[in-house]
């Protein structure tokens, strides 16, 4: 949200970048791996094998949450070494006149650019799959699997918990093409929070009204339910990348 406040001010500047990027490693890095840690240590002591006190699993836990910061970080780096932002906004379809393209003609040009794609899942995605067995356990979603501790419920308790931080730490970190939500802009300059048409600001009035009334009743579940979307998402990204986009990946 901070990026499309900055670009729809037009207040971008390089200090900015670097700045949102160190943010970025506080805020999707390090806080969910102290809050998934805190609250797994919590938890009934039913799932422990180790001790009643859990020690093998508390230590498991301590490094699955520094492999997780540690490879945020490495993410966050990379994706500015590289260049990548300023490559992605090479990548976008050029202006003929003064008239600008069609949405759909340049959406569809964004899907087919490899330029377009992330390596690996950013990271406030990461960080939202990271927090994911703690909203397991407070969604509503709880009441029809079980939380931690009940009687034959399915739910992810420590060793489930290392074991997503550290699947969520490769896919910061690995080269796997995924889709990003620059491919649903028109220019580099261009920013979600803009419109063309009054029908078009109109739609993402109701949509963000509707959205925060569904969030404000049932927080976890929509964001274990973008979770999924994104998850799902991914093959899909990996097969358009390699079998319809044009161009060079690195």
């Amino acid at each position: 949200l901070d990026g499309h406040v900055a670009r729809y001010l037009e207040a971008c500047t390089k200090f900015g970048f670097e700045l949102d990027s160190l943010c970025d490693c506080a805020n999707f890095g390090v806080v969910p791996a102290f809050v998934v840690y805190f609250w797994a240590k919590s938890l009934p002591t039913v799932d422990c094998r180790s001790s009643e006190q859990c020690g093998s699993e508390h230590a498991l836990l301590w490094f699955a949450c520094c492999c997780y910061s540690s490879c945020c970080a490495l993410r966050l780096a990379r994706f500015n070494v590289d260049g990548h932002a300023a490559q992605m906004d090479q990548s976008y379809l050029k202006q003929s006149g003064t008239k600008p393209p069609p949405v759909p003609k340049a959406m569809l040009h964004n899907f087919l650019q490899r330029k377009m794609y992330f390596k690996g899942i950013p990271a406030p995605v990461g960080a939202a799959y990271a927090l994911t067995p703690m909203m397991l356990h407070l969604s509503e979603t709880s009441r029809i699997v079980g939380a931690v501790g009940d009687v034959g419920a399915w739910a992810i308790g420590r060793r489930g918990t290392a074991v997503t931080l550290i699947v969520t730490a490769m896919l910061m970190v690995c080269t796997l093409p995924t889709l990003s939500s620059k491919m649903f802009k028109m220019g580099p300059s261009d920013s979600h929070l803009r419109s063309r048409s009054p029908f078009s600001r109109m739609a993402k009035a109701c949509a963000f009204v509707c959205f925060c009334y569904l969030f404000k009743r049932f927080p976890f579940d929509i964001i274990l339910a973008l979770n999924l979307m994104h998850l799902l998402s991914i093959p899909l990204g990996v097969l358009i990348f390699f079998r319809f986009a044009a161009g060079k990946s690195d």
